[in-house]
């Protein structure tokens, strides 16, 4: 599946006209029991602020579309996939500002006991924050998602 993801996400990037480019494809440790596969595709390049585009979109559209290809070759084969896209760095530095403004309110609950609603965020960016807040040293936080659409975001309250 990995070869399938790598020449797939090549080719748009051919298709894109971008020739500078290198993809990596890694598969991810399985949950027990789940049978979802998850990838990561680590795109470098030169032609990043291109790729990614205003506030991510144009990643969030190649993933979409490499999903889309992979997804076909992945049924074919009977097996599920998710995939996420990482350019330069990008999506990384996104989780790591998320969890960070997380953390920080987090401990603005802890010490004032009101309840702090974080910015609307992706479904993968929320369900990354309400993974951090089940480890041990959160367990006097909780976490809800709230809203709807394009504005549904994590609430941190005591526990």
């Amino acid at each position: 599946m990995e070869l399938t993801i790598k020449t797939a996400a090549e080719d748009i990037l051919a298709a894109l006209k971008i020739d500078e480019a290198t993809v990596r494809v890694e598969r991810k440790p399985q949950i027990e029991g789940e049978e979802l596969e998850h990838y990561m595709v680590e795109i470098k390049t030169t032609d990043a602020p291109l790729l990614i585009g205003r506030h991510g979109d144009n990643l969030i559209a190649f993933q979409h579309i490499l999903k889309l290809i992979a997804g076909k070759k992945a049924d074919e084969l009977n097996r599920k996939i998710t995939i996420l896209v990482d350019i330069d760095g990008y999506r990384r530095r996104q989780e790591e500002e998320a969890l960070s403004l997380a953390i920080r309110r987090a401990n603005q609950v802890r010490s004032s006991g009101n309840s702090v609603k974080l910015p609307p965020m992706s479904g993968y960016m929320r369900r990354l924050i309400h993974m951090e807040f089940t480890k041990p040293e959160w367990e006097d936080i909780r976490t809800e998602s709230t809203g709807e659409r394009d504005f549904r975001a994590v609430v941190l309250k005591k526990a």
